[in-house]
């Protein structure tokens, strides 16, 4: 192949050495010809260079273009550059599409994540760091066992739990702090624990996952030899997401690039939304000041959303400070505006978007190319339920569904455990979480028990508390849940006080930023419980939906948190409860948090192609109620003049026909009515006309012959599944076709 056709690969280095395997990558060229000029330059970008990427402007071709490029055209030997990426994920496409460019074999090669290469640098000389070759990587149980043991030996407090503490001892790891570096004042308590688990993985010849970086850089910061011997052994370091490295992960880069001929970081501040996890914006905001004489190259031509889309992300996140600045752009000119509706409650935003995914879905559209996107996991129940009522295939992408997360499956243990007495799988799950001291030998000897007796494990434990005393605690609890029985209030009620006295909420409140995810999740699952007014109706429900969710689908709407989310693209997107204190979170309204919630803003509007829904609710049920809600800063920065903004502020709307309320930008504090037609009133009749005696079809159990009724719970006996409480929105009164 003619080199002249390609006057831009040309180096400005003329004695560099034109290689003829790369004239001959006829992959490379076809590859390189469809680049626009920022995305070339950067390719061909000699010494250290941040490609600043915004979202959609394919920052991964790029990448794999650039190590292309160094390799056929630069001659630099393919062990010779390291490629540094975030995820295993990641580095297996960055593999599998060098394979294809250049048709090698990449197991070898130094392209992977930051750990797995630290564990590679390690392995070269693990005697630098008191370990043997073949020592052993920890996983996140072995490490608490390990802790556990410690606390133990050293009768610590309650308060000290193995995962709080291994949380702080990750945070100094990731700081580079050994445990004589971590500076006055901490808590010394920990510290004497984090010298003592240092101390066991030597004894075992062990790391842990956060060591395989931490020891690799005090490994090179130490060793001056073992330092210069890998500057000079690699030639090029490609890194990419440079915006979410954390402060350990930057340490170590800096090291070993000092010397490099080229670093080459692709990023976009704009993106960064790992703040809560270590990542540190201003690694990147500072390239130039860490590596002066450095180049930064935007790209700004998005490949994947509309125009209506680009323009709103723009305007929102140009409200950021802590950014360098670019505006994307598209060379389309179709799409549609972003639309922004109001909702009465959570209750109408589900109905809403979920009758908006039928619309599309009827048009044409497959489940698969729609994705509601919400600021934490716990928004994700109101959807779930309106899902299975309107039997549409659904996916919890990056989580688990509501009812099956651990916290919950901990909660429906109590109150089945409540309900039913001899329910043995329930007493087996919560008996010990949190933990009370009822260990496997407490647990054995009411096995024995039981079987001797012919009895319940409940009867069983209630036994050796009288006759052995087995357990003080168990004793407690044995005791409480005697008094939950007795409960005579709501069964929200009755489940708040089960989370408080069962020692949940404490065993929760020690479990860091993961505890208070987990604790929304618990005042969600509380909500969920004011429907129904007695705990069998509610268990029922649960195993309904628990059985309905079974059956799977590949195409389905993607249910995700904006975390989640990013690297992701989707043909239409839902982002749901846009409002003050939820997004931005209640947690997150200081000035830094904020830019960053701002980000994950940004991140949210450019995941969609074509279309952006935008819905908030006016009212949003809280553990102290009802509370009025108010919409989000983020659609105020939204421009007037790319969205169209619908309101709907009557209570239990039944259709989605809003009249548009036009120019209303910035008039949400007036509140106006607007007018919705009611278009279910021959449903509400129907229901109206479910009594006793009534057969209804449900389309699972079949046909069934209601018992009762009462607040959207319909009691019911099926021929072949016995009686079942169901809500009135999984029944019809005649056999779908």
């Amino acid at each position: 192949m003619n080199k002249e056709k390609f006057p831009e690969l040309e180096l400005k280095d003329s004695s560099a050495k034109t290689s003829e395997s790369f004239l001959e990558s006829d992959e490379f060229y076809k590859n390189f010809k469809t680049l626009n000029s920022a995305q070339k330059s950067a390719v061909q970008a000699e010494g250290k260079v941040l490609v600043s990427a915004g979202a959609g402007t394919g920052k991964t071709r790029v990448l794999t273009l650039r190590y292309t490029y160094l390799v056929q055209k630069c001659d630099v030997p393919l062990p010779r550059i390291m490629a540094v990426t975030f995820t295993n994920r990641a580095a297996q496409e960055m593999k599998g599409r060098l394979e294809h460019l250049m048709s090698i074999q990449t197991k070898s090669l130094w392209v992977g994540t930051f750990h797995s290469l630290a564990l590679r640098l390690l392995k070269s000389s693990p005697e630098l760091m008191v370990r043997k070759p073949g020592f052993s990587v920890l996983d996140t149980k072995d490490q608490g066992r390990i802790m556990a043991k410690l606390l133990k030996a050293m009768k610590a407090k309650r308060q000290y739990t193995c995962q709080n503490v291994l949380q702080q001892i990750s945070q100094w790891k990731c700081q580079t702090w050994l445990p004589e570096h971590v500076l006055s004042p901490c808590d010394e308590v920990i510290l004497t624990l984090y010298h003592q688990y240092q101390q066991e993985l030597e004894v075992s010849n062990s790391v842990d996952f956060d060591d395989l970086l931490l020891l690799s850089y005090h490994m090179l910061k130490n060793n001056t030899t073992v330092l210069s011997k890998w500057q000079k052994y690699f030639r090029h370091i490609l890194v990419d997401e440079y915006q979410d490295i954390n402060g350990l992960q930057y340490a170590w880069l800096k090291l070993l690039a000092a010397q490099t001929e080229g670093l080459f970081c692709v990023g976009d501040e704009d993106q960064s939304i790992y703040g809560w996890r270590g990542a540190n914006i201003e690694n990147i905001l500072r390239f130039q000041e860490d590596f002066p004489g450095a180049r930064i190259i935007p790209l700004e031509e998005n490949y994947r959303s509309s125009p209506s889309i680009l323009s709103g992300a723009s305007q929102l996140i140009g409200n950021n400070r802590m950014r360098h600045g670019k505006t994307l752009r598209t060379q389309r000119k179709d799409g549609e505006k972003i639309e922004i509706q109001g909702l009465w409650d959570s209750k109408e935003e589900a109905a809403y978007v979920v009758q908006k995914i039928v619309q599309s879905y009827q048009k044409g559209r497959p489940y698969s190319s729609m994705a509601i996107l919400m600021r934490t996991s716990a928004q994700s129940r109101e959807f779930e339920e309106r899902f299975l009522v309107e039997n549409i295939p659904y996916q919890v992408v990056g989580s688990i569904n509501f009812y099956e997360r651990q916290e919950i499956r901990d909660m429906l243990g109590y109150l089945r455990w409540i309900h039913n007495s001899s329910d043995g799988l329930a007493f087996e799950r919560v008996i010990n979480t949190p933990k009370r001291g009822v260990g496997p030998s407490a647990l054995g000897k009411i096995y024995s028990k039981a079987k001797e007796k012919d009895c319940s494990l409940e009867e069983a434990g209630r036994y050796l508390c009288e006759e052995e005393k087995i357990s003080s605690a168990l004793s407690i609890l044995l005791y409480q849940v005697q008094q939950w029985r007795l409960h005579k209030g709501t069964l929200e009620e009755l489940a708040a006080r089960v989370f408080q006295e069962s020692g949940y909420e404490s065993y929760l409140l020690n479990q860091g930023n993961e505890g208070i995810s987990r604790q929304e999740n618990i005042k969600e699952f509380l909500k969920a419980l004011e429907n129904f007014q007695n705990l069998e109706d509610f268990l029922d429900h649960v195993s309904l939906l628990l059985e309905l969710r079974a059956r799977s689908s590949q195409d389905s709407v993607s249910i995700l948190t904006l975390h989640a989310a990013k690297g992701l693209e989707f043909e239409e997107t839902f982002l749901v409860g846009w409002e003050e204190q939820l997004f931005p979170h209640v947690r997150c309204l200081s000035e830094r948090d904020l830019e960053e919630e701002r980000r994950l803003a940004y991140v949210a509007l450019t995941r969609a192609k074509e279309r952006v829904h935008i819905t908030f609710a006016w009212n949003r049920r809280t553990m102290q109620g009802q509370m009025p809600a108010s919409p989000s800063r983020f659609i105020q920065e939204l421009p007037a003049c790319e969205v169209n903004l619908r309101l709907s502020l009557e209570k239990h709307t039944s259709s989605l026909k809003q009249k548009d309320e036009k120019n209303k930008k910035n008039s949400f504090a007036s509140k106006e009515s607007v007018n919705v037609s009611a278009s279910k009133e021959s449903v509400n009749a129907s229901k109206n006309s479910i009594h006793p005696g009534v057969s209804l079809f449900h389309h699972i159990f079949g046909w069934g012959v209601v018992e009762s009724y009462h607040d959207h719970v319909v009691r019911l006996t099926f021929k072949n599944y016995g009686t079942k409480s169901v809500m009135d929105n999984f029944l019809s009164f005649t056999e779908p076709h």
